[in-house]
């Protein structure tokens, strides 16, 4: 339906090839060019971000605007093992990269997408991607819900663009909107939804809209945080959080619910020791702060500084690790000796009053090299620039 031989050839033979520049070429006879140009930035864009997908030469990609917003295989699969059951429903099927994980964890599912060029590229790639499961249903999640019956899992990730295309902030502006059809979408989960929201939004607002969630996953790869996902039922249970950060070799979980940060009476720190730890951004994001001091033989800088500090490397440590050189005072003095010993070094502020930029060319240093430099508070006031070495 989507490919025909001479187009599958010249993807694969200018798979590695500059799209632009491939465009101002004439297309060779027989080939659909528009097509075969979308499939190989779509591959290109595939080949760290959806590798199972990458893997079959004969998967049809859609235009690039979907491409950036469908989920990596890396977080679909982390999503697909929250939950579990018989039957399952995407109402938001996009590029389904989450139906095709979802597929794995039940017997039956549901696809639900409005444009109907996307599901049937999606169509034709569950077929050659060996998946039978998955009923499709080209509708809006709600015209969709009545056809659909009860299920035990919905998942929805509504689209942070309005139905004109603009980009929109706030939860209740996304479509589907989840927080105006709570009650039905509830009415047919027998076990729970689960969201995948922004990770730009604010989750006590998003909770306070939400009342029903049980649960806030904050995901995180390769220390940017990727997505907020809130899970929610029709009967009251006790809210955790858990902050994931994967990583290359390893993936790190924090789990901790808001009674414990609330009433969590942090360790503070009178100076920085040898060691100075950062959480991962999923954990910054959660907002698992003065928890850390419990969990962790760490000290916190700062009731507004979100760093710790430690005289012995914590390899479990959530996040980055720096061997510390020397912590100064943030005057002319300092600034000058610095200058003169430092040629080079990584600049970077935390709970500090000039901007990474705005201190790096106060220091009159290049960026680079294996040193940093993080401008931050000891306390409420002690302003000090920590000289260290990245450790992991």
């Amino acid at each position: 339906m989507f490919w025909d031989e001479k187009t599958l050839q010249y993807v694969m033979a200018h798979a590695d090839d500059d799209v632009s520049r491939l465009a101002l070429q004439p297309a060779p006879a027989g080939v659909n060019l528009a097509f075969a140009l979308q499939q190989i930035k779509g591959r290109q864009k595939a080949q760290e971000k959806l590798p199972d997908f990458f893997a079959c030469q004969e998967i049809v990609y859609p235009p690039t605007v979907n491409m950036e917003q469908c989920s990596s295989t890396l977080t679909a699969q982390y999503k697909a093992s929250l939950v579990a059951g018989v039957t399952f429903a995407d109402l938001s099927g996009g590029f389904g990269v989450d139906t095709f994980q979802l597929s794995t964890r039940f017997s039956h599912g549901f696809y639900v997408e409005p444009n109907e060029s996307l599901a049937q590229m999606v169509q034709h790639n569950m077929g050659v991607m060996g998946i039978h499961n998955v009923e499709m249903l080209t509708e809006t999640m709600e015209r969709a819900l009545p056809a659909i019956g009860t299920v035990d899992w919905l998942y929805v990730d509504p689209s942070r663009r309005d139905t004109h295309g603009q980009r929109v902030v706030g939860l209740a502006q996304c479509v589907p909107d989840v927080v105006a059809n709570k009650a039905p979408l509830l009415e047919k989960a027998s076990k729970g939804i689960m969201l995948k929201l922004s990770p730009m939004l604010d989750i006590r607002e998003a909770l306070r809209l939400l009342p029903e969630t049980t649960a806030v996953h904050v995901v995180a790869v390769h220390g940017e945080c990727k997505e907020l996902l809130f899970l929610l039922a029709k009967e009251a249970q006790p809210l955790t959080y858990t902050a994931v950060n994967m990583g290359k070799s390893e993936t790190q979980c924090f789990c901790f619910t808001p009674e414990e940060e609330a009433q969590a009476v942090p360790t503070w720190a009178g100076k920085v020791g040898e060691y100075l730890y950062e959480p991962n951004a999923a954990i910054m994001k959660a907002g698992g702060y003065k928890i850390l001091t419990s969990r962790y033989p760490v000290c916190k800088l700062g009731p507004s500084t979100h760093l710790y500090t430690a005289d012995e490397m914590l390899q479990s440590f959530p996040g980055r690790c720096f061997r510390v050189l020397i912590t100064m005072p943030f005057h002319k003095s300092a600034i000058r000796g610095l200058t003169a010993e430092l040629g080079k070094a990584n600049v970077a502020v935390r709970n500090f009053p000039l901007t990474a930029d705005e201190l790096r060319n106060r220091l009159k240093i290049r960026d680079g090299g294996n040193t940093f430099i993080i401008g931050t508070t000891i306390g409420k006031e002690e302003k000090v620039l920590v000289v260290a070495e990245m450790m992991r």
